[in-house]
Formats: C-alpha cells, sequence, structure tokens
C-alpha cells in the first residue's frame, strides 16, 4: 500500500516539475527571445514618391509581419507558424461605381424638372389675371354698400359706443396699471437675483484663486523634495540606459526635409535633436526653411528584447527614493 502512495506521488512530482519547466521555458523565450526588425525607405523629393519596407520577426521567423507602402498603397503579410493573413487598402472601385449612378440619376431629375418648369410658368398669369378681377368686383361692391349708410346713423352709432365703453375704459385702465407694477416689481426682483448671482460668481472665484494658491505652494513643496528629486534623476538615467541598449545596430539616415511653414520645420528639428546623441553619428539631416521638401534614404536594422524593460522596472523597484516617491504620489491629497 505505501509502494503505491509513493508511486503515485512521485508521478504528481513529475507531472508538476514538467508544467515548472513548460512555465519555466515560456517566461525565457518571451523575455530573452529579441524582437528583430528591419526598415527601409526612399523618397524622391515629394510624397507620391515615398516606399518603402519594415520586416519585424520573433521566435526564428515563426511569426513575421511584412509591410510594404509603394505608389500611396499599403499592403502587409503576417504569419504565425502555418497560418497566413494578407491585407492592403480597399479598392475604391466600388465607390466610383456609387458616384456615376449618383450622378445619372442627378442629371434625370434635373431634365425632368427642366421639362416642367415652362408649364408652371404659363400657369401662373392665368390665376393672377382671374385674382386681380375678383378683386375689382369686391372692391366696387364694398364701395356702393358704404354709400347707401346715412351718415346721420354713423354718428348715433359712435355715441352710444362711448357712453356704453366709459364705465369698462375705467376698469381697462385700472388692469394696465396693475399689469405695469406687476411687471416692473418682476423686473426689480429679476435684477436683485442677477446681482446676488454676480456676487456668489465673484465669491466662487475668490474661493478658487485661494484653493489654486495652496494647491500651488503643496505642489512646489511635493517637487522640492529631496527624496522626489532622486526619484526623478535615477528615473533620467535608467531610461537614458534603456534606450542605449534599444538602438539600432545599424542606422544610416540621408534626409532633406521642410514644411511650407519654417516654424514647423525649426519644430521638427528640435525634436530630432533630442535623439542625436544616440543616433548622432549615422544621421545627416538637412532642413529646408524655403520650400516643402522631403527627400532622402533610410536603412536601420536591430532588435527589441523584453530583458532590457524587466532590468529597469527591477533597478526602479531597488531604489528607495523611488518607492518614497511612489507612496506620496499614491498618497496626495489635492
Amino acid at each position: 500500500m505505501l509502494h503505491i502512495l509513493l508511486l503515485f506521488l512521485k508521478i504528481i512530482g513529475i507531472i508538476l516539475a514538467v508544467i515548472l519547466g513548460i512555465v519555466i521555458l515560456l517566461a525565457c523565450i518571451v523575455l530573452f527571445v529579441p524582437v528583430r526588425y528591419e526598415a527601409v525607405g526612399k523618397c524622391g523629393g515629394d510624397l507620391k514618391s515615398l516606399k518603402g519596407r519594415v520586416c519585424v520577426t520573433w521566435l526564428f521567423r515563426l511569426i513575421r509581419l511584412d509591410v510594404h507602402y509603394k505608389e500611396q498603397k499599403l499592403r502587409w503579410r503576417i504569419r504565425i507558424l502555418w497560418i497566413k493573413k494578407t491585407g492592403g487598402q480597399i479598392k475604391e472601385e466600388s465607390h466610383n461605381e456609387e458616384s456615376n449612378t449618383k450622378g445619372t440619376y442627378d442629371e434625370k431629375t434635373e431634365f425632368k424638372e427642366a421639362e416642367k418648369l415652362p408649364e408652371s410658368k404659363e400657369e401662373i398669369p392665368e390665376t393672377g389675371g382671374e385674382i386681380a378681377e375678383k378683386s375689382e368686383t369686391c372692391e366696387k361692391e364694398r364701395e356702393e354698400s358704404v354709400e347707401e349708410i346715412p351718415q346721420a346713423e354713423s354718428g348715433d352709432n359712435e355715441a352710444s359706443a362711448k357712453d356704453k365703453e366709459s364705465p369698462e375704459a375705467s376698469e381697462e385702465r385700472t388692469g394696465i396699471f396693475q399689469k405695469i407694477r406687476s411687471f416692473t416689481q418682476s423686473i426689480l426682483e429679476k435684477i436683485k437675483g442677477l446681482f446676488r448671482k454676480i456676487q456668489e460668481l465673484f465669491s466662487g472665484i475668490r474661493d478658487k484663486v485661494y484653493s489654486l494658491e495652496e494647491k500651488k505652494d503643496k505642489i512646489l513643496g511635493f517637487l522640492k523634495d529631496e527624496t522626489h528629486i532622486g526619484a526623478v534623476k535615477k528615473g533620467k538615467k535608467e531610461v537614458f540606459k534603456l534606450l542605449r541598449r534599444l538602438r539600432p545596430k545599424k542606422l544610416f539616415i540621408e534626409a532633406r526635409f521642410g514644411f511650407e511653414d519654417p516654424c514647423i520645420t525649426g519644430k521638427t528639428l528640435a525634436g530630432l535633436s533630442i535623439l542625436y546623441p544616440f543616433i548622432g553619428e549615422h544621421v545627416e539631416l538637412t532642413p529646408d526653411f524655403k520650400k516643402r521638401i522631403l527627400k532622402g534614404k533610410l536603412y536601420t536594422k536591430g532588435n527589441v528584447c523584453a530583458f532590457h524593460f524587466l532590468i529597469l522596472l527591477w533597478n526602479l523597484f531597488w531604489s528607495r527614493n523611488v518607492r518614497q516617491t511612489y507612496r506620496d504620489v499614491k498618497n496626495f491629497e489635492w
């Protein structure tokens, strides 16, 4: 019985050891097998003549990505073991066909509307004449009816109307005065409410300014702390080490560039100058501040390994200043 139990434990131990070995092997593959890349590019003076190729491989070319750009068309192909997939820009033939059909439809509808226009124009004068004749007859009938009414009756009606409307007019006047008073009171209340809102707004702005000043002092005190300054220096140092490890093995760039706005050309040159300490030996850049141009050649080859990023995280983790800064940032209250 004991022999069977030991045999069972031995089998479990072997299975666990195999699983652990597979996990360690996969971790080593991810950390130590680099991702290799190669890029070639060329431009003759404008974007239309731009062409290039990029190839990225990993795990002894078992995983590969190829990207081609030529004649303003992008094509790519990816291969994972024996599975392949390709793609590129969408053809514009279907869009052109739809636009052509829309153009023919619009031309037909316009032609039909052009045929219908003269008929509507001929019908307009006829209706206008009939309306004019009817209006003239109505005016004549009104004039005859007005002449038949005697002037005496009109005077009596006006006097009686004035006598009847006198008490109603007084009531209307009182109602008007009440409306005016209510209207003025509502305007005064709105003006008072507006002044209150303005006072609240200024008081809120003043409180925000005071809070911003307090936050400013707090942030400056946080940045001037010696431990935080040491953490920033440590991070900067490790980042520059990482860039040195990741710089390409082969690099050649010869380019002449320029934009329509000379300011953009200067800013681009200033941004590229940051990388000059790392790639300055193999790069020749010529800015053109007079015209828009892009001409030159490019070739680069290198690899990226995940182990370099692990080294960066390891060195930052064992730095006391970095750990303390991380805690302070996490517990920082605005």
